[in-house]
């Protein structure tokens, strides 16, 4: 429904679920969809075409399409609606993930604001989270897609639970010019600052996920250099953050440097054996690619710490990249042992 009526470029409002995944439903649930938007376009007195519709949850379920009905009459629109709107998309996410800033373009204030929800199987490009950022910037259409996928890319790209990957994904930017500044486009002198300001909202929303991973207690980022190329620079950084044994080591507080070098080796991508530099916090545990005299227990107070960074410098070249994720713990499996009783 939303590949078919976003070709135009044009939306007005969205209405999710969450519980039901509404896929492998056949062509009820493809008319359950339309009739979700169709729901949501008679409350808002809108154009059926301009309403984007989401599901999340089980798969394989028809949705109790007439309870849908019936809630969406009982909707009461509000401007601080977007707080029970975060929480309303959650399944297995312990909390809501949502931001908002104000800033200025030209002269006039414009806010950006942004919810996620997604809690396992994300990746390896987004895969089962949603995502909806609404400004009231006026935004050149060309222009805004090319920036919200390149931030995608370095964002919700760069996020991993667990490493697998299922059906639902979305992520949708409105922006109804309310705020009255000239169209930001790439000429315009202060779209560097609505570029910022989309990025450090994707940026958070994504680290807020990994963080509450299915599970987790610890969020990691992992920060690799020196890569001969930014696909390269990816590759290692992901496969770290998806690595079970080394999420496992994250959970037990174990600074076991070599399963970091595991994963680095099953990456693909260039490493040479004398060359490679790893940091756990501040703490370098490898140089050259050999074991470094570090601090044993510096390095376990650093993996302590409910957030743990990485950094890999592989002395290659000068390219990067940023991934998150999290450690692997007993709740993982708890959550995935039970996730449709």
């Amino acid at each position: 429904v939303c590949q078919e009526r976003l070709k135009s470029g044009a939306s007005q409002a969205v209405i999710v679920n969450s519980g039901n995944a509404n896929c492998a439903t056949g062509d009820i649930g493809l008319m359950n969809a339309y009739r979700m938007a169709e729901f949501a376009a008679s409350l808002l007195d809108i154009e059926n075409e301009m309403v984007l519709c989401s599901s999340t949850g089980i798969i394989g379920r028809q949705l109790p399409i007439e309870k849908i009905g019936v809630g969406v009459k009982n909707i009461q629109m509000s401007r601080d609606g977007g707080n029970a709107f975060a929480e309303a998309i959650m399944t297995t996410d312990t909390r809501p993930k949502r931001i908002a800033l104000e800033f200025e373009i030209g002269d006039r204030t414009v806010r950006l604001g942004g919810v996620t929800k997604g809690a396992g199987m994300i990746c390896p490009n987004m895969a089962t989270m949603l995502c909806y950022l609404t400004t009231d910037a006026a935004i050149d259409h060309e222009w805004i897609q090319e920036e919200l996928h390149t931030a995608v890319d370095d964002t919700f790209n760069m996020i991993a639970v667990d490493g697998d990957m299922s059906t639902n994904d979305t992520c949708v930017l409105f922006a109804n010019g309310l705020a009255g500044n000239a169209p930001i486009n790439a000429e315009h002198p202060d779209a560097h600052i609505f570029r910022e300001a989309l990025r450090r909202v994707m940026t958070y929303l994504a680290r807020e996920m990994a963080r509450d991973g299915e599970g987790a207690t610890k969020l990691m980022t992992v920060h690799v250099r020196g890569a001969r190329d930014k696909t390269d620079a990816v590759k290692a950084s992901r496969a770290i953050t998806t690595y079970a044994l080394w999420q496992c080591a994250l959970a037990g507080g174990d600074p076991n440097w070599g399963r970091i070098v595991g994963a680095l080796g099953a990456s693909g991508c260039e490493l040479y054996q004398d060359r490679y530099d790893i940091y756990i916090g501040d703490v370098q545990v490898t140089k050259s690619g050999t074991a470094a005299d570090f601090d044993y227990e510096k390095a376990r107070a650093v993996m302590a710490g409910n957030e743990v960074r990485i950094t890999v410098d592989l002395n290659i070249a000068t390219a990067h990249a940023t991934a998150w994720g999290c450690d692997l713990t007993h709740g993982y499996i708890d959550e995935n042992t039970l996730y449709t009783r």
